[in-house]
């Protein structure tokens, strides 16, 4: 599985029609980008910007995605000009994408301790968390907020 990431600007005009076909495609669009491996599509905003992620599947990415803009039913889908293609003074009134780059994994792997060498299981260490009350020596008291205009709905600690 490959996880792709686009940054993609979509002028404020144009954008709740953009979002509405993008966060329900027709079942057509769906067959195909299904078909050639693009599974579990995620969407975010910031400001003018759009997040865009997904998960390939396939074994020949550039194939696929060639194959992808070459379906009639998607020229009005996809957002066709890259931003390395729209100069500077315009970029602001065009639609783009970019690719973002990787730039490394965290938390691939559980970071807890087996639970049989701790004596808590994981619910308990997540009980313990939320209540403020940590296992001892590690702390002992647990700051956690929400922000008002938080979109994320991250927790800050």
């Amino acid at each position: 599985m490959r996880r792709v990431a686009e940054i993609i600007h979509v002028v404020p005009e144009e954008r709740e029609e953009y979002l509405k076909t993008h966060l329900n495609p027709s079942e057509k669009v769906a067959q195909i980008l299904w078909i050639h491996g693009i599974r579990n599509q995620v969407y975010f905003a910031l400001n003018d910007l759009l997040l865009m992620s997904f998960e390939y599947v396939g074994n020949e990415f550039y194939k696929d995605m060639a194959a992808i803009a070459a379906y009639p039913e998607m020229k009005n889908y996809l957002v066709q000009t890259r931003r390395r293609d729209v100069p500077a003074d315009r970029q602001m009134s065009t639609n783009w994408w970019a690719p973002l780059k990787r730039l490394g994994t965290t938390l691939a792997e559980s970071p807890m301790p087996d639970d049989e060498d701790e004596g808590y299981t994981l619910e308990e260490q997540y009980r313990s968390m939320i209540s403020g009350e940590m296992i001892a020596n590690v702390a002992t008291h647990n700051d956690i907020t929400f922000d008002d205009d938080d979109w994320s709905e991250s927790i800050h600690i």
